[in-house]
C-alpha cells in the first residue's frame, strides 16, 4: 500500500497507534474515546479515520471498548511512512 493512498487524519491516527504500540506493546488497545485528544483530531475525524483504516486492514476495531489496535499489516503500513519532518 502507497502511503499516499492515506488521508492525513489516517497517518496521524496511524502514528498515535504506533506510538501506543512502541509504548505498550502489540497488545496495545487504546480505546477511542480519548484517542481523539491524544491524535489532535476531532472525534468525528477520528471515527472517518478508523473507518477507513479498519476497510483497509489497518487496523482492529472492538465495538464494546470501542477500541482500535494496529494489525500486522498496519504496522508495516506506519512503518513505511516518512518520519516527521521528512515528508
Amino acid at each position: 500500500m502507497s502511503d499516499r493512498s492515506l488521508s492525513g487524519n489516517e497517518r496521524i491516527l496511524l502514528l498515535c497507534l504506533l506510538a501506543f504500540y512502541r509504548e505498550i506493546g502489540p497488545g496495545a488497545t487504546p480505546a477511542l474515546k480519548g484517542l481523539d485528544e491524544e491524535a489532535g483530531l476531532e472525534r468525528w475525524e477520528i471515527e472517518e479515520a478508523v473507518a477507513v483504516l479498519r476497510a483497509k486492514g489497518l487496523i482492529e476495531y472492538w465495538e464494546l471498548q470501542p477500541a482500535v489496535r494496529l494489525t500486522p499489516e498496519g504496522l508495516r503500513a506506519v512503518l513505511r511512512l516518512p518520519e516527521e519532518g521528512d515528508a
